[in-house]
């Protein structure tokens, strides 16, 4: 009986053709596909970053250069002009001088650059005021030393001679104060090391002029305060 049971004699499944082998087709995995995408991808950036890199670094030794050249033209410059003034006087600098001439909204004044000397101005209408700077031969306007400057704002005259009054009275100030003339108008003169940053001798005048103030300076009195004297000389003011 337990022969005959078919539970115990379990039909074997009929035979039929099998499935194809999928290695048969020559398949590839997509995640090889896509781990190869990835791969080139990041292998472009790669590239993309190394030029930029490279590129960054060229542009920095170009700046880097130019910045060399442009300071050896302006040593070379100076040590000319310094070599030329040398051989020409104060005097025959100023009785060649470039006279400049502001414009009417500044007061019309006069102000004589000497032969050899660069200029630079910067006037600003709006608010009255003007700025200008004189070197010989080259001016580095990234620079705050100059060896004649002029500024023309509104100030109170009383109160910024007050200011500078008050920086002699300090201890250990050698900042000495005198009454100076420039156009027929008096004002004051202070010299001595007025900048505590640069510890430099310099001189600075201050002249009244309307509602405003006239600021003239030589960051450099020792080697300039001679020719700085003689261009408040040939200056003229309206007042």
């Amino acid at each position: 009986m337990e022969a005959n049971n078919p539970l115990n004699n379990p039909t074997p499944a009929p035979s039929g053709p099998s499935l194809p082998n999928p290695s048969a087709f020559n398949l590839t995995p997509p995640t090889q596909k896509k781990t190869g995408l990835i791969l080139a991808i990041g292998f472009g950036i790669g590239i993309v970053v190394l030029l930029l890199v490279a590129l960054v670094v060229l542009s920095t030794k170009n700046n880097k250069a130019k910045q060399t050249d442009l300071d050896s033209q302006y040593k070379k410059g100076y040590e000319v002009g310094a070599d030329e003034q040398k051989t020409i006087s104060n005097n025959e600098l100023l009785a060649q001088a470039y006279i400049y001439k502001s414009p009417p909204e500044f007061g019309s004044f006069e102000i004589p650059i000497p032969k050899l000397w660069s200029w630079a101005v910067e006037p600003k209408p709006t608010d009255g005021t003007i700025i200008g700077y004189a070197d010989p031969n080259y001016i580095d306007l990234e620079s705050n030393f100059h060896k004649f400057n002029i500024q023309l704002k509104r100030a109170d005259y009383d109160k910024v001679i007050k200011e500078y009054n008050d920086k002699t009275k300090k201890i250990g100030s050698n900042i000495k104060a005198t009454d100076f003339t420039v156009s027929g108008i008096t004002g004051r003169k202070y010299v001595g090391t007025i900048d505590d940053k640069n510890k430099q001798k310099s001189e600075v005048v201050i002249i009244p002029l309307r509602e405003k103030i006239m600021i003239f300076s030589t960051d450099d009195a020792d080697n300039y305060g001679a020719i700085f004297e003689g261009i408040l000389k040939g200056t003229t003011l309206v007042p």
